[in-house]
Formats: structure tokens, C-alpha cells, sequence
């Protein structure tokens, strides 16, 4: 629904905030004591970036605290339906 929202408002790209995922962590399960902590391993791993490219995620951007990722809708959208 959020794609075909995104692509009536003639958007290519989305900007998807990771907030709803560190509401959701729980250091006991993942040994990252901070959400953001798990953000910049993943940002570090050159083959996890390599796969998320792959996904459609074009960057993440840290806007204080907070990290959001952009993403190409079209290239979600041809992963999604594989």
C-alpha cells in the first residue's frame, strides 16, 4: 500500500524510518546493547550493504540519532515479487 501511495504521489525513491524496529529490539536477543549499535555493524559489513543495495536500499542516513534508510521503490517492488 505504502509503494502505490508513494508511486500515485509520482515518487521513485522512499524514505523509510527505522524507528519502529528499534521500538521493537531487545538487546538480549540481538548482543547489541543499542539499536543504532546493530545500524553501523550492518553499515560496517561490506557484503550486507552489497545485499540491501541489491534489496533497493540506496542509502541510510543518520539524521541525529535517528536512521532512516531510502530506498527505490521500482527495485522493492521487483524484489518483492520474485
Amino acid at each position: 500500500m505504502v509503494f502505490s501511495l508513494a508511486e500515485a504521489a509520482g515518487q521513485k525513491r522512499l524514505t523509510i524510518s527505522l524507528y519502529g524496529l528499534w521500538r521493537r529490539h531487545r538487546f538480549w536477543e540481538t548482543g547489541y546493547k543499542r539499536f543504532i549499535d546493530i545500524v553501523n555493524a550492518v553499515l560496517e559489513d561490506e557484503e550486507l550493504v552489497a545485499r540491501l543495495r541489491y534489496m533497493g536500499v540506496e542509502e541510510v542516513v543518520l539524521e541525529g540519532s535517528e536512521p532512516y534508510i531510502v530506498v527505490n521503490i521500482d527495485k522493492i517492488r521487483q524484489r518483492l515479487s520474485c
